[in-house]
């Protein structure tokens, strides 16, 4: 870290404050900065009340190339990079994605390239009895992951899954949590499923990642669709464990960055018709890579 940039750990096993980066006018050494707090946290929050949406790309665009966006129609007037997440509703219709991260999940998994850090400025916060509610909760991966007996991780290690965008609408309507429309037949054709590894490595730190989510993961590959079920179920399960996890209590102006490949997360839905407000933006993934491939390379 830059002397002006210091990360205080929030004493979880993931997430951590991050001060002393310039926002308005961030250098390579703030993003350099920025990005080993990531690999070292999952998690990273900054306090920015006074940023505004050009200099909320600007830091976006310095981590990471952004990823394209899929539902155009919530994006921010004259910022087509900022998605608005919101339930506020104006003329009667939603100025933004009201239902988003209602599943346990990790951004942009359906996509071939799969998101990896998303940004998330807190504008406008709920509150009840004086106290910020609607938090965002974080857990784990990679914690997860080696948490879990060896054999299993080895098993794990070798398998494939099946990620969709399909099934994560369709699991929200199921469950009553849809708030847009449904997908179009063109939207279903632009976005078909992806098989990802069960497993990945992260690109920066080489750590495993246990890459499904009770979101977006629809079926384990080649088991039958009793045992696939019973194993997502069981590790969407664990994943959930409170010691893999850190919950975030959002202020006016926290900017919350996360790496998708290392952590997953879940919106809380308790403040009802309160109005809350958030602009996110994400950045584009590499394709991710079996951690079965990285023990091959270490053993050749």
């Amino acid at each position: 870290m830059t002397e002006r940039v210091q990360v205080e750990s929030f004493g979880t096993v993931i997430g951590a404050e991050v001060k002393g980066v310039d926002f308005a006018n961030p250098s390579a050494q703030d993003f350099a900065a920025v990005r080993s707090a990531l690999d070292a946290h999952g998690v990273v929050v900054l306090r920015v009340p006074g940023m505004q949406p050009p200099q909320h790309v600007r830091l976006a665009e310095g981590l990471a190339p952004l990823q394209p966006l899929f539902y155009g129609q919530f994006t921010l007037p004259g910022t087509p990079a900022l998605t608005i997440v919101s339930n506020i509703r104006e003329n009667g219709q939603h100025i933004g994605l009201a239902d988003a991260g209602m599943l346990w999940h990790t951004d942009g998994s359906y996509n071939r390239c799969p998101d990896f850090y998303s940004l998330l400025h807190g504008l406008e916060i709920p509150q009840q009895d004086g106290q910020p509610i609607g938090d965002t909760a974080f857990t784990s991966a990679v914690h997860a992951f080696q948490a879990l007996p060896a054999d299993m991780r080895a098993r794990l290690t070798q398998l494939t899954c099946t990620h969709s965008f399909e099934f994560h609408i369709e699991k929200k309507r199921s469950k009553g949590q849809l708030k847009r429309p449904p997908l179009t037949a063109q939207q279903k054709a632009d976005l078909p499923d992806v098989v990802q590894p069960v497993v990945r490595r992260h690109p920066n730190t080489g750590l495993p990642c246990l890459f499904v989510s009770e979101g977006h993961t629809s079926k384990i590959n080649g088991l039958a669709q009793q045992e696939s079920d019973e194993l997502l179920e069981f590790l969407w399960a664990h994943l959930r464990q409170p010691r893999f996890q850190y919950r975030h209590k959002w202020r006016s102006g926290d900017l919350v960055i996360w790496d998708n490949i290392a952590v997953q997360h879940l919106a809380i839905f308790d403040y009802g018709d309160q109005p809350r407000r958030m602009h996110r933006i994400g950045t584009l993934g590499p394709v991710p890579v079996p951690w079965a491939e990285q023990l091959a390379q270490a053993t050749t």
